[in-house]
């Protein structure tokens, strides 16, 4: 063990100040919230999910910390804790170090929430596409997707009706039917 000049207990104290700090809340909808926590793996003492770098979430909430505000208090409205990403080799080089840019605004949690977002649409619409090909219905696929991520009841309907506007936007990308016209009203 290498002499730092601190007693262990001492260095214990400010190692668990450390995990805390390299928290940050954020506000979502609740539906993506419940989403990130079931698809990521969760951090036992700060409750933080732990973003893999393989995604691009991870590098856009790199990209979007912040040093936080003095004045900063929690609102409570928040309802994603994110354990924020650090870099190899940032960690004593002052370089975004998760310690002491610990933020995101509020401006950029919407960013990380249309991030979150995009990732929720593709995965639940690649399952769709997959349980479909097996001979299952949309609803089943539907509720397969809701009971593996836990969103609730009240779900179920909106993801279906996601799932059909997304059906009719591919139908028109691939060139299978046109595009409705609307034509103006005159008032």
């Amino acid at each position: 063990m290498l002499f730092t000049g601190k007693s262990p207990k001492k260095q214990s104290m400010e190692h668990q100040l450390y995990q805390n700090r390299r928290v940050a809340l954020i506000r979502v909808e609740p539906y993506l919230a419940a989403y990130a926590r079931r698809k990521f793996e969760s951090d036992p003492k700060t409750g933080g999910i732990r973003i893999p770098d393989s995604f691009d979430l991870y590098h856009c909430v790199w990209q979007l910390m912040e040093r936080r505000p003095r004045d900063y208090r929690p609102t409570g409205n928040e309802n994603l804790c994110i354990w924020l990403p650090a870099r190899r080799g940032t960690e004593g080089t002052g370089q975004k170090n998760p310690a002491f840019w610990n933020y995101i605004s509020p401006r950029h949690a919407r960013l990380v929430e249309k991030q979150l977002r995009r990732l929720f649409n593709w995965e639940f619409h690649h399952h769709c596409e997959q349980q479909l090909e097996q001979g299952c219905t949309k609803v089943e696929a539907v509720r397969q997707f809701v009971s593996r991520y836990h969103l609730g009841l009240d779900c179920e309907d909106a993801l279906l009706k996601n799932l059909q506007r997304h059906e009719r936007t591919m139908k028109v990308f691939l060139g299978i039917t046109k595009a409705k016209n609307h034509k103006k009203r005159k008032i």
